[in-house]
């Protein structure tokens, strides 16, 4: 079967140290000497090599951070070495080590940065729960020297910036966004933190929305499982209509709880627990879909050893176990669900994780698909070299590209990337749509990502990319944040739009702006355009461009900088349309204002 190998050589001289790829040893080391979390060495259950990190709030992750290796039943010939890639299915190797990033940076650019973060390994919480078309970022402030706020909503403005627009009182994560009592209006998830009298340290808070136009500030309900709760997740699986949420139960032993929501009580009440402390210990996950095409959903975790379990709902409040797996990697803690990208009928399952083998980084990704019931086969796997995630690790699916087919965006470590389907039926291989490393720390700070989402917060139909991040200064401080990268890239229409019935030039967005901002204008026949800018005197500044071009909405993009490449001082600036054709002349003009 086919191997793909992505090694993009570099087209240019860098420093060596730009992609350096720091040893095992080194990278516990960069682990240890932070100060926002702890890490001890666990001796749990008897196992070596598992790293016991606990973050600010109190959560605690496992990592195993032991070579892994490979079992000689591999494949025929492994002898418990390093394997051959199969014969029987595709496999895609993304080398970290060697990929020229700036082969991509075409498809997204940075549009700003947001005064909100998180320092657990999670995805931003992104939406819009108001309903204004004002998308909303949550999370937590820190400016090197100041403290952690409480949780805090940053909402666009109408010029593109983010305001913080509503805080709540002594909370720390903020998870999910999701209609628990299914009366039309959103609830948030937040965890409660520090812990006092009212509430322990295990109290996850439920937010609801005063009125269909308002953000959930009103307290609706505490649940609190008295242990640490793990990728809360919801939704409606057993046929009743009421939500369902699955977590991770994290103590006592580790588990997988699933609880539902009882009107009434207005609370979840318990109605599945599964123990699978005698397959492994320290679970995560989940993936949740019918995989196996029976009618009844499935839930996936894996665990520190690369174990997988599978459990089926059975009917109403009826869960039962029904698979154990493995993968070729410890820390499975990845997962997603792609919808048929292979087209041979069925979904797929996507299990990733990580691992040092003779203290080589790797995350890698196993594909499944159900064969016959209650059963599940690997048939692609995609290795990234040089990344083992301590910090962010998540996927998301998506059709990024908007051509009719998933794409899987992942941010593992300090990378996030984006894979696009490349192989036919039954063969899966897969290219990189798009990759972002994080300069910040390739430039030597001490900074990582723990988490990326796609979301469209622009609001021109493509969904960009938002990462939570940090920046540590020795003897001054961490600083958290959120990196906002529009989407660039055009899209293909499968259906024609409506021609324009008008020439007009639309206000430049964002506005004010910096470094960049955008500029449409539609024609609703063939002209020679031109756009200029011109400062507050009437002096031309440069000409974007002049060029016929054909009836339809065209855009262009304005780095702030005059003719001879150089930066523009902050101010007021008149963007000129100028449109010819046959028969009209449509001259107009808007402010731009740049601030720095």
């Amino acid at each position: 079967m086919m191997k793909s190998i992505i090694v993009c050589c570099l087209l240019f001289a860098l420093s060596s140290t730009v992609f350096a790829q720091y040893s095992r040893e080194e990278k516990l080391e960069h682990l240890k000497s932070r100060t926002d979390i702890k890490v001890t060495e666990s001796t749990e259950g008897g196992e070596k090599d598992i790293l016991r990190i606990e973050y600010p709030q109190g959560k605690v992750i496992y990592k195993n951070i032991g070579d892994y290796e490979y079992p000689a039943t591999s494949y025929p010939h492994s002898g418990g070495q390093h394997p051959e890639y199969s014969p029987t299915f595709d496999s895609t190797i993304i080398d970290l080590t060697t990929i020229d990033t700036t082969l991509y940076y075409q498809k997204y650019s940075f549009w700003q940065e947001v005064s909100v973060g998180s320092y657990e390994t999670a995805p931003p919480l992104v939406g819009d729960i108001n309903n204004n078309s004002l998308p909303e970022i949550y999370g937590i402030m820190k400016d090197y020297s100041t403290g952690y706020s409480n949780n805090t909503v940053m909402e666009m403005n109408e010029l593109g910036g983010f305001d913080s627009v509503h805080s709540y009182d002594s909370t720390s994560v903020s998870r999910t966004i999701y209609d628990v009592n299914k009366d039309g209006k959103n609830e948030i998830l937040l965890h409660r933190f520090p812990p006092d009298t009212n509430y322990s340290g295990h109290s996850w808070l439920f937010f609801s929305q005063p009125s269909d136009t308002s953000l959930a500030t009103a307290l609706s309900f505490v649940f609190d499982a008295n242990t640490q709760q793990n990728k809360n997740t919801f939704g409606s699986w057993d046929g009743d209509e009421l939500t369902d949420m699955i977590f991770g139960w994290e103590c006592c032993p580790n588990g997988i709880a699933i609880y539902e929501y009882n009107h009434l009580a207005n609370n979840f009440d318990s109605v599945y627990y599964y123990d699978p402390s005698q397959i492994d210990l320290f679970w995560s996950g989940f993936a949740i879909g019918d995989i196996n095409q029976n009618g009844k959903t499935e839930f996936f975790a894996g665990s520190v050893n690369g174990k997988v379990i599978a459990i089926e709902n059975c009917g109403d409040n009826c869960y039962n176990f029904i698979w154990q797996g493995s993968v070729e990697t410890n820390n499975a803690y990845l997962y997603a669900v792609t919808n048929d990208l292979d087209g041979n009928g069925k979904p797929e399952l996507w299990i990733g994780g990580y691992h040092f083998w003779n203290g080589e980084a790797i995350t890698r990704i196993t594909i499944f698909e159900a064969s016959g019931n209650n059963n599940y086969v690997a048939v692609g796997k995609i290795d990234i070299i040089g990344a083992f995630n301590f910090y962010a690790k998540n996927m998301q699916v998506l059709d990024v590209d908007k051509d009719g087919k998933e794409e899987v965006m992942m941010c593992i470590e300090q990378h996030v990337l984006i894979l696009k389907f490349s192989g036919s039926q039954n063969h899966h291989t897969y290219e990189v749509f798009y990759i972002k490393r994080n300069d910040l720390a390739f430039s030597g700070r001490n900074s990582v990502f723990y988490g990326a989402t796609m979301y469209d917060v622009t609001g021109d139909g493509k969904e960009d990319i938002i990462i939570h991040m940090d920046d540590i200064i020795t003897n001054v401080g961490m600083k958290l944040f959120t990196y906002i990268y529009k989407a660039d890239f055009t899209l293909d229409i499968n259906e024609p739009e409506p021609l324009p019935e008008e020439f007009r030039i639309y206000q430049n967005y964002p506005n004010p702006f910096n470094p960049s901002t955008s500029i449409r204008f539609e024609i609703p026949e063939r002209s020679n355009i031109s756009v200029k800018v011109y400062d507050i005197l009437g002096k031309e500044i440069i000409t974007l461009l002049e060029k016929e071009f054909t009836p339809g909405s065209h855009t262009i993009d304005w780095e702030a900088k005059d003719s001879n490449g150089q930066l523009l001082p902050s101010g007021v600036y008149l963007i000129r349309l100028n449109a010819t054709s046959g028969k009209d002349n449509y001259v107009n003009t808007i402010k731009a204002v740049l601030l720095k």
